[in-house]
């Protein structure tokens, strides 16, 4: 899958960190081989009843390193006889009941360290598998998504497009109700928009490029317009400065088609939501300010959770997965009866 702009930079890092450990495992090899090596010779040319055995037990870890599995025993087999080798060489010690004992820990030692590298190799081996699986089942998943999303959208859109028609050649009786059909197709539409987005965020590039956020503000100002003027609120923008900032366009669009569909669904005939633009510091902020309903704290929680938890909505699920993609910070202000200020916050 092609991540976002954040996924993008967690995988670098990620990648970056894998680098230097896997390097320095590599540069490793040959210390511990060479350490193996000297205490082998070590233990061949000095008569004493040590246990060198123990020394060849970081070479069975390197076992982790290699691609076949079965490497650890081939390894813990050539550590076995080099300690039987050392037993006899340069002569067979005296004390045979010490030195007998320590070559068996010594075997001891290396067979339960491969055993459990062999363990953990199994382990690793296991959760490949099943991220594989894991993986394999979420691209399934979204294909089947996407393509069922897309069965539901067309025949919608017929519905939307009908409805419009017969709007214009209806009854004064009938209006009502056909309005009420086309609010409920366009939401559930916008509805499906966004799960469509959610499901395929992660495949779909996020691309940092400057964009002008006047023009984009005032082309999403004249879109919503006629819903707006549908509805009897008033839509306007305050613009008094022209900023430029760095980030994905469809992204930064998506959320504020979100946010300004949600101010306008959400405000009373009569009401006013204004969209401004300004400059912070290094930042770019816009905000959505209603005279809507307002929100109550525990909505206000709700919709400040990054994670978006449920009863938010698809929208501020996606607002919120967008903006953490382009590093971008979503607040929301409110209280019930006051109207809502929501405040998207973009580096420049």
């Amino acid at each position: 899958m092609r991540p976002g702009l954040r996924d993008r930079r967690s995988r670098d890092g990620r990648e970056a960190a894998l680098e230097l450990p896997t390097l320095l495992v590599w540069l490793l090899l040959p210390a511990v081989y060479l350490f193996c090596a000297f205490a082998f010779i070590t233990d061949v040319t000095t008569d004493n009843t040590l246990a060198y055995g123990i020394a060849y037990v970081p070479a069975i870890c390197t076992a982790v390193v290699y691609r076949h599995a079965s490497m650890v025993w081939w390894l813990a087999a050539g550590a076995i006889l080099l300690v039987a080798i050392g037993y006899f060489f340069p002569a067979v010690n005296s004390a045979y009941v010490v030195s007998i004992g320590n070559r068996l820990l010594s075997v001891a030692a290396i067979l339960v360290t491969a055993a459990l590298v062999r363990y953990s190799r199994h382990i690793q081996e296991q959760l490949a598998r099943q991220t594989a699986r894991a993986e394999a089942a979420e691209q399934v998943k979204t294909e089947i998504f996407a393509n069922l999303s897309q069965e539901i959208r067309t025949p919608l859109h017929s519905i939307i497009g009908f409805a419009e028609l017969m709007v214009a050649n209806c009854r004064p009786d009938q209006k009502v109700p056909l309005a009420q059909m086309q609010v409920g197709g366009k939401r559930l539409l916008a509805t499906i928009d966004n799960l469509i987005d959610i499901t395929t965020l992660e495949a779909r590039p996020l691309e940092a490029v400057p964009v002008e956020l006047g023009p984009m503000l005032r082309e999403l100002i004249a879109a919503a317009e006629g819903w707006a003027v549908e509805r009897e609120v008033a839509l306007s923008l305050q613009e008094p400065v022209s900023i430029t900032v760095r980030t994905d366009p469809w992204a930064i669009r998506r959320i504020l088609e979100n946010l300004v569909s949600n101010a306008v669904k959400f405000t009373q005939g009569g009401g006013t939501v204004v969209l401004r633009l300004r400059q912070e510091g290094p930042r770019a902020v816009i905000e959505v300010d209603d005279s809507g309903v307002g929100l109550s704290l525990r909505l206000q929680r709700v919709l400040q959770a990054p994670d978006a938890a449920p009863g938010a909505g698809t929208g501020v699920t996606l607002c919120h997965q967008l903006a953490a993609a382009i590093g971008a910070q979503l607040t929301f202000e409110s209280s019930p009866g006051c109207g809502t200020v929501v405040r998207l916050s973009l580096p420049l």
